[in-house]
């Protein structure tokens, strides 16, 4: 397998938010042909390709093939190499994690064997809402999970992840005419009290952070606003976190009498739970190959916590180390793909059945 080619074929395909699940699996169905080559049995889910080789419990790999790039963002700024750095849309978050995983699998299987499932999904970035039930299928059949999403910067692994909650905040008010301010009741000014409210919050708790990202309001401007929304990007990790932004919530109040003020909340996704356990073999693997392995938690979530959440042993950030994801500055630091590919394969050994 040559995997620069395969690098620079799957960053040139265009996988964004604005394709379809189908159109973004038959796109990438190369991936699927390639597991077959190294013998696995792929099936085509309604959101990932599935693959498996022998039976469970199966050490799974899991990793992700959209972005968060418009259709055409490849033509713009093709996969491209300067010396240690590779650029383009996703090189980093995540196809040089997925090509990683497909690297170290063939390597791993040329002088072992072990019982595999891979994961390669395509609404990873929309919050996984379709491969949701595969990820909770497979969790329930794994041992292990090792999860390819992007190594921080300087090569850090991931112990943990936050969670995500996506909170929606209404204000109700009354029209008026903006030249009489007491005859309304406005919605913004509303809104805009429980925006520096909540922002407050932030501090209380270490792993806690509370952003107002999105506002909406108004119509005209010389009519006092009677609708106000405003979203919110939560990140939290202990239980403890949620329970004190529920019961804020559930004592919020208005500020003008005649005002309402209502909420919204879901939670995206779960926290990644630490398995000292489990980061303990994997930093005995990394120091067995020469790496000084260092362990963070991220504050983004990601699919590895629909395993971690179940008890199953896991860990994150396997894949390429790079920064400024989500950006047109996005770069990757191959000059790390060897080290990451033989921590993989030799922690494959360590844990298979």
């Amino acid at each position: 397998m040559k995997w620069m080619e395969i690098y620079e074929k799957l960053v040139n395909t265009d996988t964004g938010p604005d394709l379809s699940m189908e159109e973004k699996l038959n796109r990438t169905s190369f991936l699927a042909e390639i597991l077959e080559k190294l013998g696995f049995r792929v099936e085509r889910r309604k959101a990932a390709h599935v693959a498996f080789l022998g039976e469970p419990p199966y050490v799974t790999l899991i990793g992700h093939l959209d972005t968060v790039f418009p259709e055409g963002e490849s033509r713009k700024r093709p996969f491209s190499v300067d010396g240690s750095i590779a650029r383009g849309p996703g090189v980093c978050d995540m196809k040089g994690g997925v090509v990683i995983l497909l690297e170290a699998l063939e390597r791993f299987l040329k002088e072992d064997e072990a019982n595999l499932c891979v994961v390669l999904n395509v609404d990873e970035e929309l919050g996984s809402p379709v491969s949701r039930d595969t990820f909770e299928e497979i969790a329930a059949m794994s041992s292990h999970c090792l999860s390819f999403e992007p190594g921080r910067e300087n090569g850090e692994l991931i112990s943990s992840r936050k969670g995500i909650i996506s909170l929606w905040l209404f204000a109700h008010g009354k029209k008026g005419h903006a030249s009489r301010p007491d005859e309304g009741v406005n919605a913004i000014t509303e809104i805009s009290f429980k925006v520096l409210e909540l922002s407050s919050l932030n501090g209380k708790f270490p792993n806690l952070t509370i952003n107002p990202t999105v506002v909406r309001g108004g119509a005209e401007s010389n009519v006092t606003p009677d609708k106000a929304e405003v979203y919110f990007d939560i990140r939290y990790y202990e239980d403890k976190e949620f329970e004190f932004l529920k019961k804020t919530l559930e004592k919020i109040s208005t500020v003008h009498p005649e005002a309402t003020v209502s909420y919204r909340m879901k939670i995206r996704r779960s926290p990644m739970k630490e398995d000292p356990a489990f980061i303990s073999t994997v930093k005995e693997a990394a120091e067995e190959i020469g790496m000084k392995p260092v362990f963070v938690r991220a504050t983004g979530g990601g699919d590895v916590a629909f395993f971690s959440q179940r008890g199953i042993p896991s860990v994150d950030g396997l894949g390429i180390p790079g920064g400024r994801m989500h950006s047109e500055e996005e770069y990757a630091r191959i000059n790390l793909f060897e080290e990451r590919v033989n921590l993989v394969v030799h922690l494959l050994k360590k844990i298979r059945r």
